[in-house]
């Protein structure tokens, strides 16, 4: 086994399934939790974070739970003007500077600890928001790779569950409290026929989730930090963007918006390394 790992943490089945599987390969993981302004009364995924360390060990995660409010204005508002006449409405792209925001974090947070290992749960679901898509998470990489750190999806490629579940359980899950959770969906060996390789599989079958598939219940919404300011971003990506361009384009547009983003916080953590508290970056991460 490895030393340490750093995992971002919402604190949800993907991610925590990635936690536990890096507790597998590490001896110790670090959950990185961020928040701002727009998410900061969002649950703070306590739940599945004792729920991990009762299974691999007290001592094998470390939960952290930092804000990125500064950070994120830096990332949407710096030389606004010239980016969004370069870029026009992709500028309302809040959800994918906020992802940005949750990494330039992670990697310093890393940088702090000496950690080369950073994983999320990032999955194939929701590709058109920036911090799911292929293009963008390489300019992810290429971020932590300018620091020396290895950053991986250790479940992009598994089963997800059938979208048309989840408003469905929005409306049946809130009328029961959490020690009903299963009775208010089908059976869990019955559920688990139906699954591939998801993540809320693999947390079942070691006694970490009460179901195979939670996602869309009361109990995912109450066990992880949700990100919900992104209503003007679908209303540019569905209504306006996708209606008229085909997905390779959006995501290319996308890219190219990120790298710039990109190429900005690989400056600014340079520049950390070298005046540290006196940094740019100190100021902005100070809260």
């Amino acid at each position: 086994m490895s030393a340490e790992a750093a995992v971002v943490y919402s604190g949800g089945t993907d991610s925590t399934c990635v936690a536990a599987g890096m507790a597998e390969k590490f001896e110790r993981v670090h959950l990185l939790t961020f928040y701002e302004e727009g998410t900061r009364n969002a649950p703070i995924p306590t739940r599945n974070v004792e729920a991990l360390r009762a299974k691999y060990g007290k001592e094998r995660f470390e939960h952290r739970v930092f804000s990125t409010d500064a950070l994120l204005r830096r990332i949407g508002y710096h030389r606004y003007l010239s980016t969004a006449l370069r870029h026009g409405f992709f500028m309302l792209s809040n959800c994918g500077f906020s992802s940005l925001s949750w990494h330039v974090r992670a990697v310093l947070y890393c940088l702090e600890h000496g950690i080369t290992h950073a994983a999320d749960g990032v999955t194939r679901e929701l590709i058109h928001f920036p911090g799911h898509m292929d293009a963008v998470l390489s300019e992810f990489r290429r971020l932590y790779r300018a620091f020396g750190i290895e950053y991986s999806n250790p479940v992009r490629d598994w089963d997800v569950p059938p979208d048309q579940q989840f408003l469905d359980r929005l409306i049946v899950g809130r009328h029961y409290d959490l020690a009903h959770l299963v009775d208010s969906l089908e059976k869990p060996e019955e559920a688990a026929k139906s699954l591939g390789k998801t993540t809320g599989l693999w947390l079942y079958e070691r006694g970490l989730m009460p179901h195979p598939n939670v996602k869309g219940t009361d109990l995912d919404r109450s066990m992880q930090h949700d990100c919900y300011p992104f209503v003007l971003f679908n209303i540019f990506a569905f209504w306006y963007y996708l209606s008229w361009h085909d997905y390779d384009e959006y995501e290319a547009r996308m890219r190219d918006l990120f790298a710039e983003k990109v190429d900005d916080m690989i400056v600014l953590l340079s520049e950390h390394r070298s005046l540290g508290p006196k940094s740019r970056l100190a100021a902005l991460t100070r809260a």
